[in-house]
This record gives C-alpha cells, sequence and structure tokens, in this order.
C-alpha cells in the first residue's frame, strides 16, 4: 500500500459497458493528498467548466479517504464528487459506513463513472470481480428496499450498497443515498447524478 493508498482505481464508462483498472499517480496523493483534494484534481483536469452537471461528460467519483480502512479512528468516509446541479459548480458529499473500507480493502481507492448507459445498471465489485448488471427490475424501489433485495439475490448479506430510491430516480431537489447500517449522504443533489446515468446503484464486497 503506497500512502495508505491502493494505488489503483476503477474507471466506469457507462456509455460503452467499459471496465478499466487503472494505476494511479503517485504524485497526486503527494500535492492534494486524501480523497476530496484528488477528487477535485481530476474534475479540474477532466472535466469542461461549462459542462452540464447532468451530461454525460460530467463524472460521478466515489472515493476512499486517504486513512480509510487503516487503524487510524473514524477514517471510513466515502466522498462522492461531481460538478453540482444546484451550484453548478464542483460539490461533493460524504458518509461513514463501511462502503469506502470495503473498497480499499477489495483493491481501489476510487470509482470513477463516465457517459450514461442506455439501460439502467449497477456495478458489482467482488475484489477483483467487477460487473456493470442489469438492475431493470429494481426501478421504482426505494433505497433501502433495493439494498435488501440486491444482497438477497447476489447472497451477500453483508455486501456494501449504495442504492439511490424514488428522489434519486427523479432527481428531487431532497434526496439520500443510504448505505449499510443507516449512513446517507444527500449534499447539493450529488445523488441525482446516478439516475442521469442510469446508474442507480453500487455495491462492493471483500472476501
Amino acid at each position: 500500500m503506497r500512502y495508505a493508498e491502493t494505488g489503483f482505481n476503477l474507471e466506469i464508462d457507462l456509455t460503452r459497458g467499459s471496465i478499466e483498472r487503472v494505476q494511479t499517480d503517485p504524485r497526486l496523493t503527494e500535492l492534494h493528498l486524501g480523497g476530496l483534494g484528488t477528487n477535485a484534481k481530476i474534475l479540474w483536469d477532466r472535466v469542461p467548466a461549462d459542462v452540464e452537471p447532468f451530461s454525460p461528460d460530467n463524472l460521478l467519483i466515489f472515493a476512499t479517504g486517504l486513512l480509510c480502512g487503516t487503524p487510524a479512528p473514524g477514517a471510513n468516509r466515502t466522498i462522492i464528487s461531481t460538478y453540482s446541479p444546484q451550484t453548478l459548480f464542483m460539490g461533493y458529499s460524504m458518509m461513514g459506513g463501511f462502503l469506502a473500507p470495503e473498497l480499499k480493502y477489495a483493491g481501489y481507492d476510487k470509482v470513477i463513472f463516465r457517459g450514461k448507459s442506455p439501460t439502467l445498471v449497477y456495478l458489482w465489485i467482488n475484489n477483483d470481480k467487477v460487473e456493470l448488471r442489469d438492475a431493470s427490475h429494481l426501478r421504482g424501489k426505494g433505497a433501502i428496499e433495493t439494498a435488501e433485495l440486491i444482497r438477497q439475490e447476489l447472497k451477500e448479506p453483508k455486501a456494501q450498497v449504495a442504492a439511490i430510491g424514488l428522489a434519486g430516480e427523479n432527481r428531487g431537489q431532497i434526496q439520500c443515498q443510504p448505505t449499510w447500517p443507516g449512513r446517507r449522504h444527500g449534499r447539493q443533489r450529488v445523488k441525482g447524478h446516478s439516475r442521469s446515468r442510469n446508474k442507480g446503484r453500487q455495491y462492493c464486497q471483500t472476501g
């Protein structure tokens, strides 16, 4: 582990349905530190300043904090960054729980989404096994119901789930994306980006 990083991101192109495991530049962390700082740098470099927030050209980044997965107390934050439809500037939201530590244990510092899927999908991460799967059967479900259904479907009762619900599907002004146990993020409507890409859910489990 490098600077408490894994040194790898997942790049998900929803338009093409492609998944890439990309090695990261250690200088990024040296200059910009943890999840929020490096997220901001990636958005600065890769997203045009005049991007329409719900455009496929925008990025949606799920990141771990630098000390996530280490013995440091309270270091369990998942940082979600994008260009916000509420402010038209970079926005971010954070939540606790186990999603970020599980993501790092699976071998990834960030999951970076771009593009837009033609159908509703979810991302399943199980260590080196990463898949985009059909999520059409989850349309119209609440976030908590979705989490339970997907754990049953995968036969993984401890899988960490970040799921949008009806507010996210409809790009509501007030919306939260919960993970187990009872952790949520919803600041600056970043959750609505998941629905704008037809990417409704994300699941992570390490063996």
